[in-house]
C-alpha cells in the first residue's frame, strides 16, 4: 500500500476527505457542527484550518495514502494524523530537531485562523461546543503518564468514502505503530463509534478507559465510542 507524507499542495484535498469522513460521526459532526447541512463550506473550512496546523507542527506527521490512474495521476485516498507527544520528539527529525523553522510558522498559523474567526464565525458549529474535545480529555489525561507520557498517538483518521474497506486505513494505523515500536515508546488512539473492532485487529489490544468517563465530563451520556486503545511498548 503505497504511502508518504504529506505536500503543501495536499492539504485542500486531505481537508475534502475529513470533511467527508466525518460527516456524520458523532462528535465532530453532529455535536459540534449540528448546521453542516445548512452552511457546508463552514463546515469545510474547519477542517481546512485544522489539516493547515496539523501540517506545520512540528509535532504532528500527516500521512498519506494513494493510489495511481492509468494515466499516472496520482489520487490521495486517505489521510492519518500522528502526534509524537512526549521527550524525544526532537530526534524523529534528526539535525533539524528544536531549530525546525514550524516552530514558529505554527503559533502564526493558529493566530491567523483566531483573528479569521472574529470576522467569520463558524456557522455550521454549536458555540457552546468548540472546545468540547479539549474539555473532554482532560478527563483522561491520566490514561497518558507514567511509562505512556511518551508516544505516538493517532490523532484523527479519515478514508475517503470512495476508496473505504480497501486497506488504506489498516496502512495508516500501521506507519504510526511502526514508528512507535522503532522507538519502543507506546501507540494509542481513541477510537471513534463502532471502530473498537477495526483498531483492535490493527494492533491497538489494551483498553486504558474512555475519554468521556468522569462526572462533569461534557462528552459523558451524549456519545458512543471513545475507548482510548494502547498498543504499549515491550518492556524491557
Amino acid at each position: 500500500m503505497p504511502l508518504r507524507q504529506a505536500r503543501a499542495d495536499d492539504l485542500s484535498v486531505l481537508s475534502t476527505i475529513y470533511a467527508a469522513a466525518f460527516y456524520d460521526e458523532d462528535v465532530v459532526g453532529a455535536l459540534m457542527h449540528p448546521h453542516r447541512d445548512k452552511y457546508p463550506s463552514d463546515y469545510h473550512e474547519y477542517w481546512a484550518k485544522q489539516v493547515r496546523e496539523w501540517y506545520w507542527s512540528y509535532h504532528h506527521q500527516l500521512v498519506v495514502t494513494y493510489t495511481t490512474t492509468p494515466a499516472g495521476e496520482e489520487v490521495l485516498t486517505g489521510v492519518g494524523d500522528w502526534i509524537r507527544y512526549g521527550t524525544g520528539w526532537e530526534s524523529y527529525w534528526g539535525l533539524w530537531g528544536n531549530w525546525d523553522p514550524r516552530t514558529i510558522v505554527t503559533p502564526a498559523v493558529r493566530l491567523r485562523h483566531r483573528i479569521f474567526s472574529y470576522g467569520y464565525p463558524n456557522r455550521a458549529a454549536d458555540p457552546t461546543m468548540h472546545a468540547v474535545l479539549s474539555q473532554a480529555m482532560l478527563y483522561s489525561k491520566h490514561l497518558w503518564s507514567g511509562r505512556r507520557d511518551t508516544g505516538w498517538y493517532l490523532n484523527f483518521l479519515a478514508v475517503d468514502p470512495a476508496y473505504q474497506n480497501r486497506g488504506y486505513g489498516r496502512a495508516l494505523v500501521a506507519w504510526g505503530i511502526e514508528q512507535a515500536q522503532k522507538e519502543n515508546v507506546p501507540a494509542s488512539v481513541i477510537s471513534g463509534t463502532g471502530k473498537d473492532t477495526f483498531y483492535q485487529r490493527c494492533g491497538f489490544h489494551l483498553l486504558a478507559g474512555h475519554v468521556t468517563d468522569g462526572k462533569g465530563n461534557p462528552l459523558n451520556g451524549k456519545v458512543e465510542g471513545g475507548a482510548v486503545l494502547f498498543c504499549d511498548a515491550k518492556e524491557t
